[in-house]
This record gives structure tokens, C-alpha cells and sequence, in this order.
């Protein structure tokens, strides 16, 4: 098979494949990324074309010596992220050997889910990244005129590739968030979906009776929640944003949540499972921080803080109830 040399747009792609891989990627970053692919459409296509070539790479990686693919979990060390340095820049030419330039293509209600302890960066083919959190669930299709994702469960990051002719709309069980081009996160709890705008503008609307006009719409530094009533923004305070983002360093940031929400939170990150005695304990309110995986030290803070105990039940779930 002939060699060919890559193309500037195609090594500088490697380059943006190595850095949106890296777990703790910045919001500079991003926003470089971005400008990068809207500047010259010989970007998004060198983009799709390495994209294409390192999930079929990473489908050998992920091979144990059965030949049975498994599931790798993300740790402090980025495992796939080394892998893909050592491939990129000089070597990125092996990429193009082993497969020819081709689209990534999106399958229609392709499923993304992410296990406790496991965190995943999905790419769509449009240039869009979601930063999936431990426990989130999403399904993406970029099909139509419209680019959809129904996000079922969790937390996730999401950075959007501008399209002003197909609007990128993030469905939930509460409502449906919609933006030409922007960075969010979005978390699905089990009253609410809050939605963190990063940058940007971000519309929100929710389905009600006798009230078909319920949207609003919010910019970088603020807040909506998609919950039981009309949708509503807030504006946050200088230190919010941080906390919002503390998932990411495997923490959880307990800012007024119900014991109820807090423990969902918990749940995604560990897997284990809880219960209320009554629903005066699911609507205790808590304040501080908690390692997500930690779950010895999220029933120390309830004991010590809001007086809430914990029984554990055959079955490994535990039922926290008030004092």
C-alpha cells in the first residue's frame, strides 16, 4: 500500500484529538478547538477522518487476550490519551495506512453510558464533545435537520459545535435545552434538570398544560432548572461555577441538595444504593463535600452533620433515616 504524507490539517487534527481526550480538558481549550474547526472546512473533515481512524485503534486496545472487548474506566493516569499521543504528530501517518480519509458517522439513537468509577469523552461527528460523569446515560443522533440527544440519567459536559442551520437540542425527561453552539452541563436529577451555561446562550422550555408558551432563555453564569413547574433562571454566585464542576475531580459538592439528590449523586459515582425511612429524610437539606466513591465518609457527614443514620440491608442497600 502507497504511503502519502499527512496534511498540515490533518496533523494539527492528531493534536486536537490528544488534547479533547485529556479527562480535565480546559474551557480555553475548547473554545480553541472550536475556533479552529469553524475557520477552514478541510478542519472538520482532516477532524472526522482521525476521529474515524483512532476508535477503530481503540477497538484493538480495548481487546483483552481472549479477543473479548472490555470496558476500560478512566483513572487519574489517562490510559487512551498516552496511547493516542504516541500516535499522533510524526506516527500519524500509520493512521492514514491503516484506514482511508472516511467521515465518523453517527448511528441513529446511538447509546453512550458510563458505569460507577467510569468517565467517558464522546466525540460526534459534527465536532461536538460530551464529557459523560460516572452513571450518565445518553443517546445521540445527528440525523435530520436537527442534531438530538436524549440524556436519560447523570451528568454530562457538553461542548457544541456551532451549526446555525441544525440546532442542537439535549432532550430530558423535564424538558428540552437548545443551542446553536455553546459549552453546558447538564444534570438530571430525580426532580430536576439543571442546566450550567459556560458560555454562550442557551434556550430551555418545558411542555404544560394550558401554558404552551413556557421558555426562557440564559447566558454564560447562569443557571436553569427544568423541574415540576415553568422553567426558571438564576444568576451564580462567583463561586458556584467551581462547585458545579466538582463532579469532574470525582467529587460531589452538596450546596442546599436534598439528602435525596445527594445521595443520587453518590449512587452514580459508587453504585451503592439507598433508601428513606420516611419522606422528612429524602428532604433533608445538606451543605459541603464529599468524595463520590467515599461512601463510609458521605454516611459519616449525615451522622455527625444532620443527624440522619444509616442501616444496611441485606440486599447492599442502605436506608438512611433521621434521628
Amino acid at each position: 500500500m502507497a504511503h502519502r504524507e499527512p496534511t498540515q490539517a490533518e496533523l494539527e487534527a492528531a493534536h486536537w484529538l490528544v488534547v479533547l481526550d485529556e479527562p480535565r480538558v480546559s474551557r480555553q481549550d475548547i473554545d480553541a478547538f472550536q475556533a479552529w474547526l469553524a475557520a477552514d472546512e478541510t478542519h472538520k473533515r482532516a477532524y472526522d477522518a482521525v476521529s474515524a481512524t483512532s476508535d477503530k485503534i481503540d477497538a484493538v486496545l480495548a481487546k483483552n487476550h481472549s479477543g473479548r472487548e472490555v470496558r476500560r474506566r478512566r483513572t487519574r493516569v489517562p490510559v487512551r490519551p498516552i496511547a493516542i499521543a504516541a500516535l499522533s504528530a510524526a506516527a500519524v501517518l500509520a493512521l492514514f495506512v491503516i484506514s482511508p480519509l472516511s467521515p465518523l458517522r453517527d448511528e441513529a439513537g446511538a447509546v453512550h453510558a458510563t458505569a460507577p468509577e467510569e468517565e467517558r469523552l464522546v466525540r460526534l461527528s459534527d465536532g461536538t464533545t460530551i464529557e459523560m460523569a460516572p452513571g450518565a446515560r445518553l443517546r445521540a443522533s445527528l440525523e435530520g435537520d436537527e442534531r438530538r440527544v436524549r440524556f436519560e440519567e447523570g451528568v454530562a459536559l457538553f461542548n457544541v459545535a456551532h451549526d446555525a442551520s441544525r440546532p442542537f437540542v439535549v432532550m430530558t425527561k423535564f424538558g428540552e435545552i437548545r443551542v446553536l453552539g455553546t459549552s453546558f452541563v447538564v444534570r438530571l436529577g430525580p426532580d430536576a434538570a439543571i442546566t450550567t451555561v459556560l458560555s454562550g446562550r442557551v434556550e430551555a422550555r418545558r411542555e404544560m398544560l394550558f401554558s404552551p408558551d413556557n421558555s426562557v432563555a440564559a447566558l454564560a453564569d447562569q443557571e436553569i432548572e427544568l423541574g415540576g413547574g415553568a422553567p426558571t433562571v438564576s444568576v451564580l454566585a462567583p463561586d458556584a461555577l467551581d462547585r458545579r464542576l466538582v463532579w469532574r475531580e470525582r467529587m460531589v459538592a452538596l450546596d442546599g441538595q436534598s439528602l435525596r439528590e445527594a445521595a443520587a449523586e453518590v449512587t452514580r459515582f459508587s453504585g451503592v444504593r439507598f433508601a428513606f425511612a420516611d419522606t422528612a429524610t429524602a428532604q433533608v437539606r445538606l451543605a459541603g463535600y464529599v468524595a463520590g466513591d467515599d461512601v463510609e465518609a458521605f454516611l459519616g457527614l449525615l451522622e455527625n452533620n444532620v443527624g440522619v443514620s444509616a442501616e444496611r440491608r441485606a440486599d447492599g442497600v442502605i436506608v438512611l433515616r433521621s434521628d
